[in-house]
C-alpha cells in the first residue's frame, strides 16, 4: 500500500474514532442530563407530598393541647419510660384535635397504641415531626417560682438563708389576638404580665442566636434549642450578665428581667405595660426557612410545675 493509501486509511480510522468519542460524549450528556431531571422529579415529589401532608394537619384543626393534658401527658410518659412526643401524637389523633376531647380514655388508649408499637401513618409521622421539636426540649417555665437570697455569717462560716422572694405573673390565651401597632397583624406569641424587673429564664438548653433591639419587641434575645426551634422573649428592661450572642445557655439560666421596652425606635420605653411575650417558632419538613407560630400558652401553663427556684449569694 502506497503512502497515499496508509494517509488515506488513517484519515478514516481517525475520522471513526472522532465520531466514537462524539457519540460517547453525547451518550454521558445523555445520562447527566436525565440523572438530573429524575432527582428534579423525586425533590418536587418530595416538597408535593410534605405540603400535602402540613395542609391535612391544617384541615384536621388545631395542634396545641390543653395544658391539663400535657401535665397528665408529661407524668404517664416519665412513668412507662416513652416519648412525651409521640405520646401526644397518638393522643391528638385519638381526641380528633378537638380540646375538650382530651380526657383520660384518650390517654389510656394512646398508651396501649404505643405498648402495642403501632406504627405511625404519614399524617401522624407529620405532626410528631412538629411536636418533637415544640416539646422535646422543654424543661423549666419562664418565671422563676421564688429566689433564695443568702448572707454570708463570718462568725460561723457558713451560707445563711437572709430572704426569699415570690414571683407571680398572669396571662390569657391572647395567641392570635388583633395588633395594630405597624399595621393590623395577630399577635404570634403569648404575654405574660408581671412586677419590672422579675427574672426570665431561659426554658430550654440552646444557642443564642438573635440579641438586641427589635422594633416590635424592644430588648429581646432569640434562643435555638437543640431541636432548632427558636424561642424568643421581648420587652425586657436589661439583660443578664454575660449574655451575647453565640452564648450556649441552660434551662433555668436568667437571661433578662421583665420590662416595658419597644414599639418604637431603640430605647422606647413606657408604651407597654411590664411583660414578658414569648414565642415559639419551628420549622416545617426539611426545606422549609421561615418559622411557624406555635400557641404559647397552654405550654407555659404545663410548665407552671416546672419553675425554678434561684439563689442569690451576698457577701
Amino acid at each position: 500500500m502506497g503512502s497515499r493509501g496508509m494517509n488515506l486509511m488513517r484519515a478514516r480510522i481517525k475520522g471513526m474514532l472522532v465520531r466514537r468519542r462524539g457519540r460517547v460524549v453525547g451518550i454521558k450528556a445523555l445520562i447527566v442530563f436525565l440523572l438530573i431531571l429524575l432527582i428534579s422529579i423525586l425533590i418536587i415529589m418530595f416538597i408535593m407530598v410534605t405540603d400535602s401532608e402540613e395542609e391535612e394537619v391544617k384541615e384536621i384543626g388545631d395542634i396545641y393541647i390543653p395544658y391539663e393534658y400535657l401535665k397528665k401527658a408529661y407524668t404517664k410518659a416519665n412513668e412507662e419510660g416513652i416519648s412525651f412526643s409521640r405520646l401526644l401524637t397518638y393522643s391528638a389523633f385519638e381526641a380528633n384535635f378537638v380540646p375538650d376531647e382530651y380526657r383520660d380514655r384518650v390517654l389510656s388508649s394512646s398508651l396501649e397504641i404505643i405498648r402495642n408499637r403501632g406504627k405511625m401513618n404519614k399524617y401522624q409521622k407529620n405532626l410528631y415531626d412538629i411536636y418533637s421539636k415544640v416539646f422535646d426540649d422543654l424543661k423549666v417555665g419562664p418565671i422563676p417560682e421564688k429566689k433564695k437570697i443568702y448572707r454570708w455569717n463570718d462568725k460561723e462560716k457558713i451560707w445563711k438563708q437572709e430572704d426569699i422572694v415570690h414571683y407571680n405573673y398572669t396571662s390569657t390565651n391572647d395567641f392570635g389576638a388583633v395588633r395594630t401597632y405597624g399595621g393590623d397583624r395577630t399577635h404570634e406569641g403569648n404575654d405574660l404580665i408581671a412586677d419590672m424587673g422579675t427574672p426570665i429564664v431561659s426554658m430550654t438548653d440552646g444557642e443564642i442566636t438573635r440579641l438586641g433591639w427589635n422594633e416590635y419587641g424592644g430588648q429581646r434575645i432569640g434562643i435555638t434549642s437543640n431541636k432548632g426551634t427558636y424561642f424568643y422573649y421581648a420587652h425586657m428592661d436589661s439583660y443578664a450578665d454575660g449574655m451575647i450572642k453565640g452564648k450556649r445557655v441552660k434551662a433555668g439560666e436568667v437571661i433578662g428581667y421583665i420590662g416595658d421596652t419597644g414599639y418604637g425606635p431603640p430605647g422606647t420605653r413606657g408604651k407597654l405595660v411590664p411583660h414578658l411575650h414569648i414565642q415559639i417558632g419551628y420549622k416545617k419538613g426539611g426545606f422549609s426557612k421561615e418559622y411557624s407560630w406555635f400557641n404559647p400558652y397552654d405550654i407555659v401553663k404545663f410548665l407552671d410545675d416546672y419553675r425554678v427556684t434561684l439563689v442569690e449569694k451576698n457577701q
